[in-house]
C-alpha cells in the first residue's frame, strides 16, 4: 500500500516520517503551499508533487492531514477534479468520521485514522510517535488491512464506530487540552503568591510529571491523593475562601468528579460531610 499525503502540516510530517523510517511505502506530498510540500518530502526523503492528480495516480492511499475544516472542502475538491476509484482515502481528525467521504462520484474507501498523540511539533514529535494509540473508524472493505497495517508497526489499535467518534475526541481534550488549562491555572495561583512563572513551573513540575506517570501506569483510582480523597473539608472549605469566584466554582466541579473517584478507592469511607459542602451555594 502506497501512502501519499495531501497537507504538509505537524500531523503530516509526524505520521509520514514516522511510517517511513519504519519501512512504509510513501510516495510524497502535495500542499497548496508549495514550499510546504517541499519541506515535508526532504524531511521524509520522498517525493514533492506540484500536481494533485499525479500523487493520487502513485498513490493506493492517501492521507488528508489538513484542518479539520478542511477536509470536506479539500476532499470535495479532489472528488470533482480527479479520478478516485479504488483509492482509501484517509484523514486524521478526532472529531470527524469518514462520512466526510460519503456521497463521492467515486467507489472510494474512506477512514477517520487518528492517532490519539500530541503533535506539537512537526519535526521532533515523530521521535516518540511509538507512544500514540491509533484508532480507526471506516469502511469495513479495507479496515482489517489497515488495523493489521498499524499493529505491524508496533501501535496499540481500537476500530470505533463513526457515531463515537465525537465523544471519544471529548475524551481526549479531557485528558490532553484540558489538562493544560488546569497545569495554567495551578501557575497562576503561584504567581498570585509571589512565585515568578519560572518558580511557578519548578515548584509544580516534579508534582505533575510524578502524578501523571502515576496515572498512566497505575490508573486516576490508586494514584488519588489530597483532601478530596481524604474527605478533609477543612482544608477545603480554606481554599475556597482564598479562591475568586470563577476559580472556586472550578475547584468545586473538579472536586466533584474526584469524589467519584474518591468513594471507589476508599469503599467504606463517609463522605457524606464533603458531598454537603459541595451541594452548599
Amino acid at each position: 500500500m502506497r501512502i501519499g499525503f495531501i497537507g504538509a502540516g505537524r500531523v503530516g510530517f509526524t505520521l509520514g516520517k514516522y511510517l517511513r523510517e519504519h519501512g512504509a511505502d510513501i510516495s510524497g506530498y502535495y500542499s497548496r503551499t508549495a514550499e510546504h510540500a517541499k519541506e515535508a518530502a526532504l524531511f521524509t526523503d520522498t517525493r514533492m508533487y506540484d500536481d494533485p492528480d499525479k500523487l493520487i495516480k502513485d498513490s493506493d492511499c492517501i492521507y488528508l492531514t489538513v484542518s479539520d475544516n478542511a477536509i470536506e472542502p479539500c476532499f470535495r475538491e479532489l472528488d470533482s477534479k480527479y479520478n478516485l476509484t479504488g483509492k482509501i482515502i484517509c484523514h486524521t481528525s478526532g472529531a470527524m468520521s469518514s462520512k466526510a467521504f460519503a456521497d463521492s462520484k467515486h467507489e472510494v474507501y474512506g477512514y477517520s485514522v487518528h492517532p490519539n498523540f500530541a503533535v506539537s511539533d512537526k519535526l521532533t514529535s515523530y521521535l516518540n510517535f511509538r507512544n500514540a494509540f491509533i484508532t480507526i473508524e471506516g469502511s469495513h472493505q479495507h479496515l482489517g488491512e489497515i488495523v493489521e497495517f498499524y499493529k505491524n508497526l508496533g501501535f496499540h489499535v481500537g476500530v470505533i464506530s463513526a457515531e463515537s467518534k465525537p465523544k471519544y475526541h471529548a475524551a481526549s481534550v479531557f485528558a490532553s487540552n484540558f489538562v493544560c488549562g488546569i497545569y495554567g491555572t495551578a501557575v497562576r495561583l503561584l504567581t498570585e503568591c509571589g512565585f515568578s512563572d519560572e518558580s511557578a513551573h519548578l515548584a509544580l513540575k516534579g508534582l505533575f510529571l510524578g502524578n501523571a506517570t502515576g496515572v498512566a501506569e497505575n490508573g486516576p483510582v490508586s494514584q488519588l491523593t489530597g483532601p478530596a480523597e481524604r474527605c478533609d473539608t477543612k482544608t477545603i472549605k480554606k481554599h475556597l475562601k482564598v479562591l475568586s469566584e470563577q476559580d472556586a466554582e472550578l475547584y468545586k466541579l473538579l472536586t466533584s468528579e474526584t469524589l467519584t473517584l474518591a468513594k471507589e478507592k476508599n469503599v467504606d469511607r463517609d463522605y457524606s460531610a464533603l458531598e454537603s459542602l459541595l451541594a452548599a451555594k
